[in-house]
C-alpha cells in the first residue's frame, strides 16, 4: 500500500528476457481513490503494447488501466491482489487515521507483510517505504480498500491474466483470494510459498512465473 518503487526494485531489475520494465510509483499527494489514481498514472504509461502488473493495493489500478488502455494491453498480472474489500465490513466504521500516525513495528511488518523469515534489510526497507508516505495518504488508501466492491473491478473475456497468489498471506483470506480467481475464471493462477508481499520477498520466483506466462501470450 506504500505505492513506492522501493520494494519492487529487485523484481523489476532482474532478467526479463528482453521485456523492458517500467515502474510507476503511485502519487503520494492528491485524491487516492482508484479512478483518480488511474487518471494520474495513465499518461505515464510507456507507448506501444503493454503488460500491466499490479500488486496488492495496485491490483485494481492495473485492472482499471487495462480497461482504459484495452486496445494495447496484451496481458494483465495481479500479485497478492483482490477485487473487493478483504476486510470485515465493520472495519469501515473505525477511524483509520490514528492507526497510521506511528510507523508499524518490525514484528507487525514480519507477521503480516514480509514473513517471519524476512531479513533485517527487507524489514528496514519496508519500514522506510511506509514512512515515506504521508499518514493521511495511507489512511485514505485504506479507506479506498474498505470501500472496494467487486463491481468496481473490470473483468475481461479475451485478455490473458495471471494471478500470483501467496500461500502464507496474512492479509488476504482464502475467501478473498478465491474470489479473485472467480472474478477471472479463465486466468492462470500461480501459488507461491510466500507472505503477502510476493514481489519483495520472492522477486526471482515471481519474475520467472511472469516471464513463463508471457512466453505463452500470443504476440
Amino acid at each position: 500500500m506504500d505505492g513506492t518503487d522501493v520494494l519492487s526494485r529487485e523484481f523489476a531489475g532482474g532478467d526479463w528476457h528482453g521485456h523492458p520494465v517500467t515502474v510507476l510509483p503511485i502519487p503520494k499527494e492528491g485524491a487516492q481513490d482508484y479512478e483518480s489514481l488511474v487518471t494520474a498514472l495513465a499518461p505515464q504509461l510507456p507507448e506501444g503494447p503493454l503488460v500491466l502488473i499490479g500488486e496488492s493495493f495496485s491490483g485494481p489500478i492495473a485492472m482499471k488501466l487495462a480497461k482504459r488502455e484495452r486496445g494495447r494491453v496484451e496481458a494483465l498480472v495481479i500479485a497478492g491482489g483482490f477485487c473487493a474489500s478483504p476486510a470485515p465490513a465493520g472495519l469501515a466504521l473505525v477511524p483509520l487515521r490514528p492507526l497510521f500516525l506511528l510507523p508499524p513495528p518490525a514484528i507487525f511488518l514480519k507477521k503480516y507483510l514480509a514473513g517471519p523469515e524476512a531479513t533485517h534489510e527487507l524489514v528496514e526497507s519496508l519500514g522506510a517505504a511506509i514512512r515515506s508516505v504521508p499518514s493521511a495518504t495511507l489512511s485514505a488508501r485504506a479507506e479506498v480498500i474498505l470501500a472496494l466492491q467487486e463491481s468496481d473491478c473490470p473483468s475481461f473475456e479475451s485478455l490473458p491474466v495471471l494471478l500470483v497468489q501467496a500461500h502464507h498471506d496474512e492479509v488476504l483470506s482464502w475467501e478473498s483470494q478465491s474470489r479473485l480467481e472467480r472474478h477471472f475464471p479463465e486466468a492462470d493462477s500461480v501459488w507461491i510459498e510466500s507472505p503477502h508481499l510476493l514481489l519483495a520477498t520472492n522477486p526471482d520466483v515471481c519474475r520467472e512465473a511472469v516471464v513463463e506466462f508471457l512466453s505463452r501470450v500470443p504476440a
